[in-house]
């Protein structure tokens, strides 16, 4: 846009007249990706770093030493790279490691040691598809010391109907629970209909135990702000977030930990929801330009312990001599033995999901599905 133009635009239209503020706050709204950009350049400039004049911001030296002065930044204004790898914790969220944008560093500028992330306005928390939510999720539920045990106490309310995750390729059964369904199968499978209702039952549970929860919503919120986890805690995590319009009213807030003041602000504005949704069987070799993931087509569903338990008692009387036994002695080795299948089977489950939400969530063979409102307002 010329000077030319930008001053045709200032100019009342039809008569009624605007103050001169709101008309150029309008302009740059129009373009506000691109004038964003230059504040952050005016910004290093009134920094002592590259010079930089802005034609979309009138009197950016000003605005940029306003900036500066009203928070009381020194050093020397520089830009971080454009991406920055991602953390080896980071990195287990995503198949073949984290690529692309989602490397792109929280920090948009820096003003001596200061790592700051600008915001000129309403703007995204995070971007980034399911991977990207999903590892924020993982590093919210850890750091927020979201519980666990309860999570483990409520499978275990539900496992007399659960087993661990059956390969339903294993028995040439393809299709998802609506695709089978579809087919009238799935009401025939009666081991899969008890699983799903426990299974389903299981994950209202889980989503109960994130839903309303404050302490989880401000560790999302902490590390979609930061990247603190993400880029651990190098230049391309943010620790500080300014706030200003283009006339230079400013101020500043540092972000240090997720019980910070200004976190629980933008947190209460987020409100992550949190679903489970169950996995499809992937396949390398299935990869191909029309099926990136390699999805096979085949599910994993839960069976029922019932099932096995049944198949307990079924073998006992069957291999119990009534000759030799009364049937109510065959009968109580059955139960006897069922119900120390059961502890040994409880146990196990229990040594493997207790360690992490990673490994409780995988054992329930689910993906985590995460909402949450992305536009905020961070004045």
């Amino acid at each position: 846009m010329s000077i030319t133009d930008f001053k045709k635009q200032l100019e009342p239209v039809r008569g009624i007249s605007k103050p001169i503020v709101e008309k150029v706050q309008h302009i740059l709204n129009e373009g506000d990706t691109t004038a964003a950009y230059d504040m952050e350049k005016v910004i290093v400039s009134a920094a002592n770093g590259p010079k930089f004049k802005s034609n979309l911001i009138p009197n950016s030296d000003k605005v940029g030493k306003k900036i500066i002065k009203d928070n009381k930044l020194s050093g020397k204004g520089n830009f971080p790279a454009n991406t920055y790898p991602a953390s080896k914790k980071w990195n287990e969220y995503f198949p073949s490691g984290a690529k692309g944008s989602t490397l792109t560093p929280k920090t948009d500028l820096m003003v001596g040691k200061k790592r700051i992330s600008l915001k000129t306005g309403d703007a995204q928390l995070m971007s980034g598809g399911q991977n990207e939510a999903s590892a924020t999720f993982f590093v919210a539920a850890q750091e927020s010391g979201t519980e666990l045990d309860k999570a483990v106490q409520d499978l275990g309310k539900h496992i007399n109907n659960l087993l661990p995750s059956t390969d339903m390729s294993k028995l040439g059964i393809k299709g998802n629970k609506g695709d089978l369904q579809k087919a009238n199968k799935f009401a025939e499978i009666e081991i899969l209909k008890k699983a799903d209702e426990a299974h389903t039952a299981m994950k209202n549970d889980m989503r109960k135990l994130f839903n309303n929860n404050a302490s989880f919503a401000q560790a999302f919120t902490f590390e979609a702000m930061t990247g603190k986890v993400k880029f651990d805690n190098s230049i391309g995590t943010a620790e500080y977030f300014l706030m200003t319009d283009y006339q230079g009213n400013s101020h500043m807030e540092q972000v240090r930990k997720m019980t910070d003041k200004y976190v629980k602000k933008i947190a209460s504005q987020v409100k992550p929801d949190v679903k489970f949704k169950s996995s499809q069987k992937t396949l390398s070799q299935l990869k191909s330009p029309t099926n990136p993931k390699g999805k096979s087509g085949y599910y994993t569903f839960w069976s029922a312990v019932g099932l096995g338990v049944k198949m307990i008692v079924e073998e006992e009387f069957k291999n119990g001599d009534l000759l030799t036994e009364g049937i109510l002695d065959i009968f109580k080795r059955a139960i006897n033995k069922a119900l120390n299948w059961m502890k040994g089977f409880w146990n196990k489950v229990k040594s493997i999901v207790s360690d992490s939400w990673e490994s409780f969530i995988s054992f329930m063979a689910l993906e985590p599905q995460v909402r949450f409102n992305n536009n905020i307002k961070w004045v």
